[in-house]
């Protein structure tokens, strides 16, 4: 009988910050071979990336700027892209791994479920992974603890009217594109002027929201949201900005997102994301209003740990996938990866 011939899977990093760092860590210790990383920060080129995430020996492996120079001069399964929030901002980079026939996997939030609020480069996208035979996904901790878990949860029971939700995150943990993104900084004029009326950019519940009626079988009526300035009443440093952030000022912003379907179930989720002061934590809150009533919560999760470790275990998921802009909710459940990462070389 043939079992088939198993090799393992070859990862290339798009995206050394922080975040990028720690998924080329767990790539490596789940048995992953990182064949390539792209960063364009003049500080880290040339660096090894065992050097680079603090392991204790070298890989091989250095960062490149030019994305051309490494996707064209290695056999990669998959990408993986920890870089901006959106899909404008994301394009370009997807584009260079698509037109080569190259799975993506992204901690674009808006790539989570992008079919309304990105309509347009979505099915460009789809299109094109289609035609080269690839797959794009977006994923991260909202994957597991924003859809599946309360879609699990929705599992035992009868009727929901309405799930409320409550998620929470520190914008130190994600660079300084995401704080100004949040009006870190802003007055309330400001902020009002440009965050708030920005119709551009997708709270990113607005997303995880829509992906949950996916995975619920419910047809969306209408999304909307309301985003609002949060402010301390005192002065707060800000390590990302490198500045404090005086008393009358944005910290960050809380947006709450509202769903309704057709079924008459209603989605409503709160995201607030703001610079962290000493003792405080991510949360993670869900309630389910219906027959019968449910609460549910992760106390502090490690958000930027579930959504590094989320991306590696869905990686065979990706490449198992059809090719085409797939969402998570197409995906099976998020499973732990408790051996090294193979694909099945067919011979």
């Amino acid at each position: 009988m043939n079992h088939g011939t198993w090799d393992k899977i070859r990862v290339v990093q798009y995206g050394c910050g922080k975040m990028g760092r720690i998924i080329i860590r767990y790539l490596l210790e789940k048995g992953a071979e990182v064949v390539g990383a792209i960063d364009t920060d003049e500080e880290i080129e040339g660096k090894d990336i065992g050097e680079l995430c603090g392991l204790d020996r070298e890989t091989g492996v250095k960062v490149k700027k030019s994305a051309d120079t490494v996707l064209d001069n290695c056999d990669a399964d998959i990408a993986v892209l920890a870089l901006q929030s959106f899909l404008t901002d994301m394009h370009k980079a997807i584009l260079e791994c698509v037109t080569r026939g190259i799975n993506v996997i992204t901690t674009s939030e808006e790539a989570l479920y992008p079919w309304t609020t990105a309509a347009d480069i979505t099915n460009q996208l789809d299109a094109l992974a289609k035609r080269t035979g690839c797959t794009i996904t977006g994923s991260g901790m909202q994957d597991v603890f924003w859809v599946n878990f309360p879609a699990l949860i929705a599992g035992g029971v009868h009727h929901i009217a309405e799930i409320e939700g409550a998620v929470s995150y520190n914008v130190e943990d994600y660079g300084i594109a995401l704080a100004r993104a949040h009006g870190v900084g802003l007055t309330e004029e400001e902020f009002e002027r440009t965050v708030a009326r920005s119709l551009d950019n997708p709270a990113y519940v607005w997303n995880s929201n829509e992906a949950l009626c996916m995975k619920l079988g419910l047809s969306i009526e209408q999304t909307r949201q309301k985003a609002v300035p949060v402010f301390a009443d005192h002065d707060v440093f800000s390590q990302t900005l490198g500045e404090t952030i005086p008393k009358g000022k944005a910290v960050g912003m809380s947006a709450v997102v509202t769903s309704v379907t057709h079924q008459g179930v209603v989605i409503e989720t709160q995201c607030i994301g703001k610079v962290y002061e000493e003792g405080e934590g991510d949360q993670c809150r869900f309630q389910i209003h219906g027959e019968p009533d449910v609460v549910f919560s992760v106390d502090h999760p490690d958000t930027v740990s579930h959504t590094c470790a989320t991306i590696v275990n869905r990686i065979p998921d990706v490449i198992a996938a059809p090719a085409g802009f797939i969402t998570m909710d197409k995906l099976p459940y998020a499973r732990y990866l408790s051996y090294p990462m193979f694909v099945d070389i067919g011979y």
